[in-house]
């Protein structure tokens, strides 16, 4: 038994991210950052309900992803999150394939800093909007079929070559979905010039059990009503241009994971500092 848990903890399985963890620092008045990122999952196995579960079919979910911050002032700053997706299937025996693509769930974010001295203080919510693409009958969809809120602080500060921050949420969900609590927590060191290494802890423990779990017929195996998950991953950033263009990648190991795939998934990202 002792065996089978360890295993359990250790085996790498990792989470999509459909959104970039929020530090205290915010982009100065009249600044921008904008990312663009591409995702891919493919998988045909879920954790569901606290069992492993294969499904028969190979799954694919591919994300572009626009991410872009703004600087309204020193110390607030706008976000805008703009997921494009293109989900599908094909059973493994037969001929069965479906596929659907559209935009995810649209997220619209403020964030502002409380706190300004060597550790830095901010607060901020961002809203995820239903905006997705559903079709019941092919049993896909390109987001989680509800609206979410998520009020958050977040706290760091930086020293030398190293920084950290941690940041925790409340995530609201409608649609009778059910909320969860968010935190993350990243460690960041400048292992060469113009280059970061990253070290991420990633959570999404659900707090209320609501009826959308059962009673939904939009969800499909990448979006399940009470997804949870206990990520640590690694992350990879280079500059070319400093503060002008960048380079990411990430990828998360994870252990409690339940209602969410059960597959490595890849994040590249490419950004511009303006």
């Amino acid at each position: 038994m002792k065996k089978t848990t360890l295993l359990a903890i250790i085996t790498l399985f990792f989470i999509v991210k459909s959104t970039n963890a929020q530090s205290p620092w915010t982009r100065e008045k009249g600044k921008a950052y904008v990312q663009l990122g591409l995702t891919g999952l493919f998988y045909n196995s879920i954790e569901f309900d606290g069992k492993k579960s294969n499904l028969n079919s190979d799954y694919t979910d591919i994300t572009t992803q626009i991410y872009s911050e703004y600087g309204i002032t020193n110390n607030l700053e706008a976000q805008l999150i703009i997921p494009f997706k293109f989900v599908g299937y094909k059973a493994i025996v037969g001929n069965n394939s479906e596929n659907l693509s559209g935009v995810g769930n649209l997220t619209l974010g403020l964030k502002y800093k409380i706190y300004d001295a060597k550790w830095k203080v901010s607060t901020g919510i961002q809203y995820a909007a239903n905006s997705i693409t559903k079709d019941a009958v092919k049993r896909l969809s390109t987001g989680f079929n509800a609206n979410t809120i998520l009020p958050y602080v977040t706290a760091g500060t930086s020293s030398g070559k190293w920084y950290y921050f941690g940041t925790i949420g409340y995530g609201y969900m409608d649609n009778n979905y059910s909320d969860y609590i968010k935190f993350t927590a990243e460690v960041g060191y400048n292992a060469i010039q113009n280059g970061h290494i990253m070290l991420v802890l990633d959570t999404r423990n659900v707090v209320s059990k609501e009826s959308a779990y059962y009673n939904d017929t939009n969800q499909w195996a990448s979006y399940l009503d009470r997804q949870t998950y206990n990520a640590v991953g690694l992350k990879l950033n280079y500059e070319f241009k400093k503060d002008k263009l960048g380079v990411n990648f990430s990828t998360f190991g994870a252990f409690g994971i339940d209602n969410a795939p059960l597959a490595p998934t890849f994040n590249l990202g490419v950004y511009t500092k303006l």
